[in-house]
């Protein structure tokens, strides 16, 4: 039996205050690290859904891996943005 090919949403974070001030808004919409990127040394952490997945890079380089399709999505201050 073939799987469906299931989409997987990437979310690029940063380190730091940005991370940990995004934890809480993804646990209340139910999406949970499987690894503290604090002290793991992997730059993709898995989550506990398995269409979601975290990229934790440089805060400045958060923009450009969206922009060029690396991550969905990306949370970024707006020193960064700016």
């Amino acid at each position: 039996m073939k799987l469906p090919n299931l989409m997987t949403i990437t979310i690029a974070l940063s380190k730091g205050r940005i991370f940990e001030e995004t934890l809480p808004l993804l646990n209340a919409a139910g999406i949970t690290a499987l690894e503290d990127p604090e002290s793991s040394r992997k730059l993709i952490l898995p989550t506990n859904r398995a269409d979601v997945r975290l990229i934790i890079v440089r805060a400045s380089d958060v923009p450009t891996y969206v922009q060029y399709g690396a991550a969905d999505i990306g949370v970024a201050g707006k020193d960064v943005l700016d």
